[in-house]
């Protein structure tokens, strides 16, 4: 008995390979480029409890595609343009499923060198959605966004939904999670 008790104490404390998932790597447009990234680190409600980190952060526009009402849609979509949402679809943590056909548009890739790659970057990104309007994504002639610099642009041609209700928000087609997300810029073959 105390030999079958020694052998289980022993296959206990051994040390087992231990095979992790290789991470998530989301496509993301960065200056009209691909780029991938890997969200290892997620912060949610630091406007409040990291305010000096969330002021210092840049964004991370998530523009969301209109093809998921009830939040529970998992086939992958192409557009009537042929376009594919880069995320089709991803659910992110503390992200609502209507939320979860959209792609990343980040203000940079610093790194970014004269091929197009990105180095090795990590930074806090305070994550702010936008939502297309049907009218405009639907549309056959359709192309995305994929640069930072041309939000506002968008916007202001109607591209999006006025899906912040705060009568107060300085802008009616943004809504500031309030979250923010540290991670690295890395190869599609991470």
């Amino acid at each position: 008995m105390k030999m079958k008790i020694l052998m289980i104490v022993v296959a206990l404390s051994m040390a087992l390979p231990v095979k992790a998932d290789k991470p998530e790597i989301d496509p993301s447009w960065a200056n009209g480029k691909l780029v991938y990234m890997i969200g290892p680190h997620l912060m949610p409600n630091a406007i409040l409890t990291h305010p000096q980190l969330y002021a210092h952060a840049e964004e991370l526009y998530l523009l969301v595609y209109p093809l998921n009402n009830t939040g529970t849609d998992t086939a992958p979509k192409t557009l009537p343009s042929g376009y594919q949402p880069n995320c089709n679809p991803c659910y992110h943590p503390g992200l609502p499923g209507v939320f979860a056909y959209h792609d990343h548009v980040l203000t940079g890739a610093p790194g970014m060198g004269k091929n197009g790659t990105a180095g090795e970057f990590k930074a806090p990104w305070k994550i702010i959605l936008l939502m297309y309007d049907p009218t405009v994504a639907l549309d056959p002639s359709f192309t995305p966004v994929t640069s930072a610099s041309d939000i506002d642009a968008a916007e202001a041609r109607g591209w999006f939904l006025p899906i912040n209700a705060n009568n107060n928000a300085a802008n009616p087609y943004e809504i500031e999670t309030g979250n923010v997300l540290i991670c690295p810029l890395v190869s599609p073959h991470a």
